[in-house]
């Protein structure tokens, strides 16, 4: 520009010098400076070049997945010219990973120490490797003269800045109790605990724990880039519940010897495998069971209850005794029955060659009642009748008699046959000694003289003895013969046997 005003004075010079012997007129003259000066204003050369300057503005580093603005600021400095369409493109190289949202921006004007901001939106995309970015800034413009006739350029300015993809990756380290836990990363598998898992991009993740038997674990961890988090968790075994109900209800419920409550009732809570239980109540037997708890499952149990039951010890003199309970047969005695329902009982004892024998009894719940007792002989003749009858039993119990009963009762048998026998030999001998005795008394009265008309006071001496005198014309006086008991008699003699009565 200052080039230009020296070569517009120097014309000036030339045209108002006198030694060049040029002579104009006044008028003219002021004609032909204007127009000089005016074809000066008016050519390209005196427009000048502005003078744009650049700014850049943008973040030094960035992790993948991040975004940042990058700001350009173009200014006019010259303070005496603008510049027009004034176009600004960015790019970024290496460029992989980066994403620039419209690149490039235009403005229609820059005016003589004015500025404009232009603002491109970055974004780092996840898989954008690390490293460091050139950023290259190209601003493209044209400059006009004063009157606005004539566009000069286009002209060129470049620019550039550098920032880092920072590395976006840091560790985990993974342990759990109990260990063999399966590990996952935003539902991504890892493998299994304990493990290091490296290449986890910055940020919050979601990581979840999994393991047969056993609760899963979810949880939030943060990842920071070029370094490594632990994390270290207690896994819950999974549980399962147990339903239990009793007959009759109201029982005590004891599991694993802890009291639980009254049934019915639900117990939730218990670990996986496998629980003891005990079940009382008053009057009814204890109950020690186990059930089985699959993991996140119900289980149902169910028990009826039983009363408390009795004993009875029973034992006899003599001992082989058949026991009876009610008309049931239980076997001999001595004898222990157990598991006796609690009440009133009749026990009947039955052995062949004694009296049967009846007794009652009372059994209580969890106690044993005692029975002992001493049989009786049978006589000979209730032996006989009884066997005779056929009766086993005086109590009429349907006997099921056993081997051994069965030769004891041929024993009695033969026994009883016996006596039988004797009695019958007795009885024969008996009548046959009577009949001779009367054979002979027959004889003698036979031969015997009659004597009649014997009157008491009489002096006669007899010698008959065991035969039937005639008992005629007898004396009033008469009294029992103390020797025959005769009741017809004479007066001091029997007239039966003859002796003297005195």
């Amino acid at each position: 520009m200052l080039q230009k005003k020296m070569v517009f004075g120097w014309v000036i010079t030339m045209l108002t010098e006198k030694n060049y012997g040029i002579k104009l007129p006044l008028n003219l003259l002021k004609v032909v400076t204007f127009l000089l000066i005016l074809l000066v204003l008016i050519t390209p050369a005196h427009a000048g070049t502005p003078v744009v300057d650049t700014q850049i503005s943008f973040t030094p580093g960035l992790y993948p997945g991040e975004s940042s603005t990058l700001k350009v600021l173009v200014s006019e400095v010259s303070g005496n010219d603008w510049v027009k369409d004034v176009t600004v493109s960015v790019q970024v190289s290496p460029s992989s990973g980066v994403v620039i949202s419209s690149p490039t921006q235009s403005i229609s004007r820059i005016n003589k120490k004015s500025s404009n901001l232009f603002s491109f939106p970055v974004e780092i995309t996840n898989s954008a490797t690390s490293g460091n970015r050139n950023i290259v800034i190209t601003v493209k413009y044209y400059e006009m003269d004063l009157l606005n006739i004539n566009t000069l350029g286009p002209y060129y300015i470049e620019d550039s800045q550098y920032f880092n993809i920072k590395n976006p990756y840091g560790k985990v380290s993974v342990s759990t109790n109990p260990k063999n836990a399966e590990i996952y990363i935003d539902g991504q598998y890892k493998g299994i605990s304990p493990m290091t898992i490296s290449n986890v991009l910055q940020g919050k993740h979601t990581l979840l724990l999994k393991k047969e038997g056993y609760n899963d674990l979810s949880t939030t961890i943060t990842v920071t880039p070029d370094s490594q988090s632990s994390i270290s968790k207690t896994l819950s075994q999974k549980t399962g519940s147990v339903s239990i109900s009793t007959t009759p209800s109201g029982t005590k419920v004891y599991i694993d010897d802890k009291y639980a409550g009254s049934s019915p009732l639900t117990v939730n809570g218990l670990l996986p495998g496998s629980h003891s239980i005990s079940i009382t109540m008053n009057d009814y037997r204890d109950v020690s069971d186990t059930f089985y708890i699959n993991a996140g499952a119900s289980t149902t149990y169910k028990k009826s209850l039983v009363k408390k039951n009795g004993n009875i010890d029973i034992d006899s003199t003599p001992a082989g005794a058949s026991v009876y309970l009610g008309s049931s047969y239980k076997g001999v005695t001595p004898l222990y029955l157990e598991g006796i329902s609690p009440g009133t009982y009749t026990i009947n004892l039955v052995k062949d060659g004694y009296n049967d024998l009846q007794r009652t009894v009372t059994v209580k719940d969890g106690s044993t009642a005692s029975v002992s007792a001493s049989m009786e002989k049978l006589s000979v003749a209730e032996k006989v009748v009884t066997q005779v009858s056929g009766k086993s039993s005086s109590l009429g119990i349907s006997n099921s008699i056993s081997t051994a009963d069965s030769v004891a009762f041929n024993a009695h048998l033969l026994e009883v046959g016996f006596v039988v026998f004797v009695l019958i030999l007795s009885i024969f001998f008996t009548r046959k000694i009577l009949k001779r005795r009367n054979d002979t008394t027959t004889t003698n009265i036979e031969n015997q003289t009659v004597f009649n008309n014997i009157h008491y006071g009489d002096n006669i001496e007899t010698h008959i003895t065991d035969s039937v005198v005639q008992r005629s014309n007898i004396g009033s006086k008469q009294k029992s013969c103390p020797y025959c008991n005769d009741a017809t008699n004479a007066e001091g003699f029997c007239s039966a046997c003859g002796r003297n009565m005195g």
